[in-house]
């Protein structure tokens, strides 16, 4: 693989509060070798003049679904889940992770539905499809009748639940996502106010799973639900709701992450009524979008010390793969980002953090994988300049320039 050098730099490198200008970077083997202020001397390094640009690293979605189509007319992931053969759910699965990475997102942490996403990691992996690298859940665990019992494993009981998580490890699940709680709207047999599982088998779950070397995230839309997860041993939280202060002050003191996918409702309430979604449906999510306390949860979190990461709960209803770049919008609208760095950092380097890989992405930094971004202008003045990436590498390869697939092959 030849060396990369990139000349006259305005680089946004995923940790620091400002933009750093002037910089020369060379990229070999896949990694960022070295950057500087100075002239580098590339030897015969491709060379690539990036006046005018700005770099920043390969985008993290830590909330995705990639066997969902959000554009489905039908506007039900459970239907998806329950009616898709293999092939269908693996055609999705390559759509959106074209579409990853024709925006910038070099790397997708898929939390579940059915087993297709550990497949289409390693369609990427092999170079079968283009797309960011998956870290991948498998299947969700939810208790019988639990909220995703179409594409989860259901599993009732400690003995129960340590054999579903040994059959996650040995299928290759990267973590484990769990349904700690019911929802509103997609139904579930449970009651929506009360946790899923009991404390003796969340418990049983989150250190069989930390036993196996493995991250549990758990949905969890309640305070209830928030507070056994986070008691148990949870390392991250998906959405957001009131929780109570209690959990919140221990998942700042424990570093519990929390990914509050703000933009499912906010694209539900905007998008829905063309894409098939009932009247009722668009109605409330716009009553709750719309509602002053919509994301007063997150911003309590936020003030308790919580470190937020940016997830979209892409293949949700109305929620693409483009929907990152909202995700980030809405950090910021709603009170929860002082500024466009902070959202950035949350896509790049804390996200990194929530995967547990912030030793080889999320930031622009020598030995670092050289996943990175180019955009025209400055998207601390216009975070649209994001929709329309000029190029896009991954681990040392351009995989995407002026939102044309470069080529098909394995990074």
């Amino acid at each position: 693989m030849r060396d990369i050098l990139l000349k006259n730099v305005d680089m946004i490198d995923g940790q620091s509060d400002c933009v750093l200008r002037g910089r020369q970077v060379l990229v070999r083997e896949g990694r960022f070798l070295r950057i500087s202020s100075e002239p580098i001397d590339g030897g015969d390094a491709a060379v690539l003049d990036l006046t005018g640009c700005t770099i920043l690293p390969g985008l993290i979605d830590c909330h995705a679904h990639l066997a969902w189509d959000a554009r489905d007319p039908s506007a039900n992931v459970m239907q998806q889940s329950e009616n898709d053969s293999a092939t269908r759910a693996g055609v999705k699965c390559a759509a959106n992770l074209h579409e990853y990475l024709s925006v910038g997102v070099t790397t997708v942490r898929d939390l579940g539905a059915d087993w297709h996403a550990l497949e289409a990691r390693e369609a990427v992996r092999d170079g079968a499809v283009p797309g960011p690298r998956v870290v991948a859940a498998g299947p969700m665990m939810t208790v019988t009748g639990g909220l995703c019992w179409q594409c989860g494993l259901e599993a009732d009981g400690e003995e129960s639940i340590r054999r579903t998580v040994r059959r996650l490890v040995k299928a290759g699940a990267d973590l484990i996502k769990v349904m700690g709680t019911g929802s509103s709207h997609l139904g579930s047999g449970i009651p929506v106010d009360q946790p899923a599982f009991t404390d003796e088998e969340m418990r049983t779950l989150i250190e069989t799973s930390h036993r196996l070397g493995r991250r549990v995230t758990v949905h969890a839309t309640t305070a209830y639900g928030a507070h056994q997860a986070v008691s148990c041993g949870a390392d991250c939280i998906e959405h957001h709701s009131d929780f109570f202060d209690e959990t919140l002050e221990m998942m700042a003191e424990r570093g519990v992450f929390l990914v509050p996918t703000l933009s499912g409702a906010y694209l539900q309430a905007r998008d829905g009524a063309d894409l098939g979604m009932s009247p009722a449906a668009v109605e409330s999510r716009a009553a709750t979008v719309h509602n002053d306390d919509y994301a007063r949860g997150a911003q309590r979190a936020v003030a308790a010390g919580v470190q937020l990461a940016v997830g979209t709960d892409q293949g949700s209803p109305c929620v693409p793969p483009s929907a990152l770049l909202t995700e980030m919008q809405l950090h910021v609208q709603y009170g929860l980002a002082d500024d466009v760095m902070t959202a950035i950092k949350r896509a790049t380097s804390v996200a990194a953090a929530v995967l547990g890989m912030e030793d080889e992405l999320g930031s622009i930094a020598p030995g670092k994988l050289a996943d990175f971004v180019v955009v025209d202008g400055d998207p601390l003045s216009d975070l649209q300049s994001l929709e329309r990436p000029h190029l896009v590498y991954r681990e040392g390869k351009c995989a995407f320039e002026d939102g044309v697939a470069v080529k098909c092959g394995a990074i």
